[in-house]
């Protein structure tokens, strides 16, 4: 999904609907400005079901050795409390 993609979904709810994202074990955390923000990720990296689909990426490439395209994402954190 790209920035646009996000607005033009966003757009289908109300302006003041609040926005949250999953507690660690369980429940909702209210999303803050401190957790957007933009990262360089490894795409289809993930191999095992615990992992996420995409990886972090410590490479300035766009592309590393093994062929895995590096891209800059937005990320929305969850973070503890």
């Amino acid at each position: 999904m790209t920035v646009s993609e996000l607005i033009e979904l966003l757009k289908e709810y109300p302006a003041n609907l609040r926005v949250v994202v999953n507690g660690y074990e369980e429940g909702y955390d209210d999303l803050s400005p401190e957790q957007i923000s933009v990262a360089k990720i490894s795409l289809n990296t993930g191999t095992h079901h615990w992992e996420g689909q995409h990886g972090d990426s410590r490479h300035q490439a766009e592309e590393t050795s093994d062929g895995d395209k590096v891209v800059e994402a937005l990320v929305l954190r969850r973070v503890s409390n």
